[in-house]
Formats: C-alpha cells, sequence, structure tokens
C-alpha cells in the first residue's frame, strides 16, 4: 500500500484540519482507505489474467444541521483535498433536509481484532498466485478435465475520524480462491471454493481435489423429478440463503409491520421459536473465525450480537436513527455472521437420508417474496441423489423456491466443520446441514 501507519494518519489529520478551516462550525468526517488488491485467473491451462492495484480512496462528508453531502476522492494532496470539501460543502447546501440525520459519533472503544491481518497475506506476490494457478491446472489436465479458477488477495488499512473527536482504525488481509472444473463433453461440474484472513489457512490441493472430483462424478446426470426433497446442503448452498435472512433483520421493516419478523396485529416476533433447537446465529467482528472491522462507517462500534439463540429470534438490527425512535439499544449494521455448526460429520449428514439429494450450491437468487422471507434460485456444479446414506450418482440440477427460515426450522444436522464462502467476500461462516421437505420446485438445466 502507499500509505504507512504514520501517513494514513497524517492524511486523515489533514482532511479534517482543512475541513474544520474552511467550514467552522459544521460537522465534518472523512475517511482514508488505502488498500492493494491483487489476483490471477486461469482456465483451460493456462493462466488468463493477473492484476496488482494500489489504491487509496479518500471520502469527506460535511453536515449542515441536517443537509449533508459527501465526495470522494483518490488524491491525496492538499489542493485536491480542499476541492472535495468544497463539493462535499455545496451539494450539502443544495440537499433537501434528512430528518432522520444524526450527529456525528464522539470518541468511541472499539474491540481488539488482531486476526484479521497477516502481513504474509499482505506481501503475497504474483508468483505465489500463478503456482497455485499451475498446481491446479496440472491436476485437472492430469484428471482429464477442464478448469478455471480466480485467485485474489487484499490488504487494507481503514481510517476514520470527525469534528466531534472520534478516531477509528483497522488493518485487514483477505484471501479468496474459487475453482470450476467442467468435464469435456459439457456435463459433469464441480466446484469448490475458500475465503480467509490468512491465505495459507486455503488448501488449494483440496480445493482442486474437490471440485476436480465432483465434476467428474456429476457428468452425465439422471433425470430426477421436481418435489419436496430432504437435501443436504454445502457451506456455499447455506450461506446463499442466510444472507436474504440477514437482509430481514431489519428492525424497522419488522416494527413497521413489513417484514417476515413482524407479528400480526402489531409487534414483532422477538422471542419467537423460528427454527430448530440447536440453531444459533450471532456476529461477532473480534471472533477469531470471523475478524472483521469493529466498526461501521459512521464510526459506530461493533459488539458480539446472537440473532438466533437455540432456535429463538433473541435480536433485530437496530440503526442509530431507529433505535432513537423506539427507545431501543442501536447494534449498528453487523459485517460478519457466523451460523453456529453442530456435532456431526459430513458422512453422518448422509446417513441421515433414506431419499434426498445433495446440492453444493446456489446461483442467481433472488427474492420471491421478502415479507413472506421466500427466496429462488438454481442449484448447479455438483447436485447428487443419496438413497440410503449414500451419494448413488449425480441428477439434473433445480430451480428451487423456499425459505431460510424453512431450511432452518427443518433442519436436524448440522455439521461439525464450519467455511466462509468466498461469495459475499467471506462475511458469513456457516456448517453444511440437513434439511427435510425443501422445495425443488423445477429442473434446471444449469449445469
Amino acid at each position: 500500500m502507499t500509505l504507512d501507519d504514520k501517513g494514513a494518519p497524517a492524511l486523515l489529520e489533514m482532511i479534517l484540519a482543512e475541513a474544520q478551516a474552511a467550514l467552522p462550525g459544521a460537522d465534518t468526517s472523512a475517511s482514508v482507505r488505502a488498500h492493494r488488491r491483487a489476483s490471477t485467473r486461469f482456465a483451460r491451462g493456462q493462466i488468463t489474467s493477473t492484476g496488482d492495484v494500489e489504491e487509496i480512496e479518500t471520502r469527506v462528508c460535511v453536515a449542515l444541521g441536517r443537509r449533508a453531502a459527501s465526495t470522494t476522492i483518490n488524491q491525496t494532496d492538499a489542493d485536491a483535498v480542499r476541492a472535495a470539501i468544497h463539493n462535499a460543502a455545496r451539494l450539502a447546501r443544495l440537499t433537501p433536509e434528512n430528518p432522520e440525520h444524526m450527529p456525528l459519533l464522539g470518541p468511541q472503544r472499539y474491540l481488539e481484532v488482531p486476526a484479521a491481518y497477516d502481513p504474509s497475506t499482505a506481501d503475497l506476490d504474483a508468483a505465489a498466485r500463478a503456482a497455485v494457478a499451475r498446481r491446479a491446472l496440472v491436476a485437472a489436465d492430469t484428471a482429464g478435465v477442464y478448469l478455471a479458477g480466480f485467485y485474489e488477495h487484499s490488504g487494507a488499512l481503514w481510517l476514520l475520524g470527525n469534528s466531534a473527536g472520534l478516531r477509528a482504525a483497522h488493518r485487514d488481509t483477505r484471501a479468496s480462491l474459487s475453482m470450476t472444473a467442467r468435464t469435456p463433453d459439457g456435463s459433469g461440474s464441480g466446484w469448490a471454493g475458500a475465503f480467509a484472513n490468512r491465505a495459507a489457512e486455503i488448501d488449494a490441493p483440496a480445493l482442486t481435489s474437490i471440485a476436480v472430483d465432483k465434476a467428474v462424478r456429476a457428468a452425465k446426470p439422471r433425470r430426477l423429478a421436481p418435489g419436496r426433497y430432504t437435501v443436504v446442503l454445502e457451506p456455499a448452498a447455506v450461506a446463499a440463503l442466510m444472507w436474504f435472512l440477514v437482509d430481514a433483520l431489519d428492525a424497522r421493516r419488522a416494527d413497521e409491520g413489513r417484514s417476515f419478523f413482524s407479528k400480526p396485529g402489531g409487534g414483532t416476533k422477538l422471542g419467537e421459536r423460528i427454527a430448530a433447537p440447536g440453531v444459533s446465529f450471532a456476529s461477532d467482528p473480534s471472533d477469531p473465525l470471523t475478524p472483521a472491522a469493529p466498526f461501521g462507517g459512521a464510526g459506530f462500534p461493533l459488539r458480539p450480537r446472537t440473532w438466533i439463540t437455540d432456535g429463538t429470534l433473541s435480536a433485530l438490527i437496530y440503526s442509530r436513527y431507529w433505535a432513537a425512535r423506539q427507545d431501543k439499544e442501536p447494534t449498528g449494521s453487523p459485517n460478519v455472521f457466523h451460523l453456529a455448526g453442530g456435532t456431526a460429520a459430513m458422512p453422518e449428514l448422509l446417513r441421515g437420508v433414506t431419499r434426498g439429494v445433495l446440492i453444493t450450491r446456489f446461483w442467481y437468487t433472488n427474492w420471491v417474496d421478502p415479507q413472506a422471507m421466500l427466496v429462488t434460485g438454481l442449484s448447479r456444479d455438483g447436485t447428487f441423489l443419496i438413497e440410503r446414506g449414500e451419494i448413488v450418482g449425480p441428477v439434473n440440477n433445480f430451480r428451487f423456491n423456499e425459505s431460510p427460515i424453512t431450511m432452518l426450522r427443518n433442519a436436524d444436522a448440522l455439521s461439525r466443520d464450519t467455511a466462509r464462502p468466498p461469495d459475499g467476500d467471506g462475511h458469513m461462516r456457516v456448517p453444511a446441514l440437513r434439511t427435510h421437505e425443501f422445495n425443488l420446485a423445477s429442473i434446471s438445466d444449469a449445469v
């Protein structure tokens, strides 16, 4: 990155000083994000692209009473900063008053998150990525399948400050690897992927083996009729549905009667059982399993929160404004989520199935009915029939119409191990799970 531990704070203080000099009495805030993002794509036996970008992004926000606006630039000189402040102030004067505008936060205390940053990941180079790609491509060629993959890593330093005295800083690294293998006849597809804050925690050979093996086993699928099935969902499929539940956790929509979590006649479903016993869903940016920034965009401190406790809805997400309106404690907007694992190993999830379907992941997921929390999407990259506790062969893919609540309510086993799929930038850690009466509504031509 182009700013070190001294340069970035100095830039932040310069922005705030310039803003206060130009706009005495105004509420001003700023952020500085210095980051490096690098990636390598590979497919059909070769590396197809590689890139390495370093960038500094600064954002200035000016509030004149209840009128506020912001400007974002990628320059750091004083003239550019002054121009950004001037533009933000000009836009704020033109902006209608926001009745929900909240005052600046003063100094805050934040959780320590040492597990979020790894120097070796920050320093990873193109040669290291190329070595991962080369080994994966050789393994795929040996197995007689095509393989495409994407290996990405980043390092970032994020600083926040405002004219009320708030200062916040967070440094993190991220790495993700995903691979899709296809059989030459195009009938079999397999996927594997992982996310971690430390690149060393990503087992590239294991991911390659999973993707290749699934593609080979998924070739020439048999036809299976749509219907309601017992399904074993791997972590990527579970995470895809859990993001819709997160979206529905908004307290304002629940209080206003516009949410699945609204109670008929008024109130919310807080305290009601919405999932199977043993299901717990939480957020904790300081957890080494899900390390993340301990503050949100305005510098609001994020604390450990449990949203579902042993199957019961125990909390909703309250913004500062809505919490003040409802006389509740604000939660801020959490940036990581963890569906706790259970006690089962993966083979045990299969053994509990008389006849059902194993699903690797979903894609093209969308809301059908947010108030009913009904979601649709397609399975892909490895869908298999399970009979008497064993995988007996590949089947066609499906369009599903189902709710994450139904998935959790009908779940009777969760895997001991949990994973962070790369979709969603690794902000969701989940187990695999077995659930019943899952609506595989129609056949899909996806591979």
